[in-house]
């Protein structure tokens, strides 16, 4: 989280509209503005944490706390 943190303020709002070129795992070229590479990040976290819970229930064990609040109390 610091680490996003510490990013994020070293840029301003307007270098976060900013595009960003970058080459997918296919090879395909896009330029995104950097503010939607961040929340595409935050969002696609959420899918996989539904994919590792989906695996656990699928095995009988109750997943663990994924969210960001159970981190964010731990720390």
């Amino acid at each position: 989280m610091a680490r996003w943190q510490s990013m994020l303020d070293e840029r301003s709002d307007n270098t976060l509209d900013q595009p960003t070129v970058y080459t997918n795992s296919e090879g395909t070229r896009f330029e995104t503005p950097l503010r939607d590479l961040c929340r595409h990040a935050v969002s696609h976290s959420t899918h996989h944490r539904v994919q590792i819970a989906l695996v656990f229930r699928e095995a009988d064990i109750a997943p663990p706390p994924t969210g960001h609040i159970f981190f964010a109390r731990d720390a």
